[in-house]
């Protein structure tokens, strides 16, 4: 049975029927309801399409420059001694921000009355926020001002987030979006090839390394003003105190119970794809004894096989997901894959083992991003409170990025002989395998 909100119903558009207040207190009880019923109906073009995806890549390259690369060729420049757990200390610390600051924003937005939108704003104070970042990193000269910079960049990341991740459930139907969220998916692996390949050709010039991301986000920002609509929010839309965005933070998984499967599916996929991510370079210079430049380069070579393996997955995911009208397959597969990449990638004694591991592990990647939004649309409770919910879904992978780091130097201390990279992916690729018992758990998708 599902129980309607007491308050009027608060429109975002004249599809949507139902809204949420931000203390959390009229819930729709009922995760089998699909959140579809006050979904946008009309179909997106090419244009919307187009700028959407650049963006995205945009934002990916702001991400993954420094995850993949230049914020542990950094650090490595100032404490090679102590890079593994300086890098879990800034990554993690700098996580934990974001684990805080996202759903924040996401709520903030929500309720923004400006009459230039309420997602615009948090847009272009990211962008902002992330090209001071990169000039506070490039320029620090410990560990502590490096820390500070990652700090006002993974704010700045969260307010983009607030901005750009509401766009699926708010502008995209049903019926699209397996497609256009995957398209998502192909910008952050085109985003992650460019951003190895292009590290490994900027070392030399540290301040072009760390802005370079953030010039080409400013195309697609400029674009995504003038292409994509918005408005302010509702004036029924309550503006939140300090009390309610803390309340609405917290969701109840008992009354969300898909939602909650699908947030706690992500994470222990994330975790996964944490581990590896963030130690790979490292894993090149001290397990096949590469240099910085050589590592990125090679990474950048297997990363666009990657690419290509991933796009496929996506896109084909993407499509085969919206035809067949099933998500949770493609998880169980993504899972898989993800979890067989880690464990080979473990065990490699040379670049060819570690080289098929990572197209194993991009073929899972692909096969979550084809269904990853597209799922968690489907099971949003509220369409009004999109900028909510899916900073809550977001947070998910946050924390997966929170934790991992801090917990990886631990797990790399274990045995003797140096960090022990094996250990640290095949624990990776098991706690992927959780997605798979999660996915079962969802009764609201297929």
């Amino acid at each position: 049975m599902r129980r309607r909100p007491a308050n009027p119903a608060v429109p975002l558009d004249p599809a949507t029927e139902a809204s949420l207040d931000l203390t959390g207190a009229n819930l729709i009880t009922d995760d089998q309801v699909s959140a579809s019923a006050s979904a946008p109906t009309r179909r997106v073009g090419a244009g919307f399409t187009a700028v959407y995806t650049f963006t995205y890549f945009g934002f990916f390259l702001v991400l993954f420059m420094p995850a993949l690369f230049s914020l542990a060729y950094k650090i490595q420049m100032m404490d090679p001694a102590n890079k593994e757990s300086g890098l879990g200390v800034v990554v993690g610390v700098g996580s934990l921000v974001s684990l805080v600051a996202g759903p924040i924003f996401g709520v903030i937005s929500d309720a923004t009355r400006l009459r230039w939108g309420r997602r615009r704003p948090f847009l272009v104070a990211g962008l902002l926020l992330s090209a001071l970042s990169a000039l506070i990193v490039a320029t620090a000269s410990n560990l502590a001002i490096v820390l500070l910079g990652w700090i006002v960049a993974q704010l700045g990341g969260s307010a983009i987030s607030a901005a750009l991740n509401p766009a699926l459930p708010e502008h995209v139907p049903p019926a699209q979006r397996g497609k256009i969220g995957a398209l998502s998916g192909v910008a952050s692996s085109v985003a992650g090839v460019g951003a190895t390949l292009l590290g490994s050709f900027l070392t030399g010039n540290l301040l072009l390394l760390f802005l370079l991301p953030s010039v080409v986000l400013a195309v697609g920002v400029a674009l995504w003003l003038i292409v994509i609509p918005d408005a302010p929010a509702p004036a029924e839309m309550p503006r939140p105190s300090p009390a309610s965005v803390l309340r609405a933070l917290v969701f109840d998984p008992r009354r969300h119970r898909d939602f909650a499967w699908v947030w706690l599916g992500k994470f222990c996929l994330q975790i996964g794809i944490a581990f590896f991510g963030t130690y790979q370079l490292y894993f090149l210079l001290e397990r096949l004894g590469y240099s910085a430049e050589v590592a990125g380069r090679q990474l950048a070579a297997v990363g666009g096989l990657s690419l290509v393996v991933t796009m496929i997955f996506t896109l084909g995911g993407g499509y085969l997901s919206d035809r067949l009208r099933r998500r949770k397959a493609f998880l169980y597969v993504a899972a898989f894959l993800v979890a067989t990449g880690l464990v080979v990638a473990s065990l490699a004694p040379n670049f060819l083992v570690y080289a098929i591991g990572g197209l194993i592990l991009g073929a899972g990647t692909g096969a979550f991003n084809s269904v990853d939004l597209a799922l968690a649309a489907d099971v949003l409770p509220s369409q009004s409170e999109g900028g909510k919910w899916m900073s809550i879904y977001y947070l998910s992978g946050s924390l997966a990025g929170a934790i991992g780091p801090i917990v990886a130097p631990l797990v790399l201390a274990i045995g003797a002989g140096g960090a022990n990279y094996t250990v640290l992916f095949a624990a990776g690729g098991v706690i992927s395998l959780g997605a798979i018992i999660t996915a079962s758990q969802v009764k609201g998708a297929r």
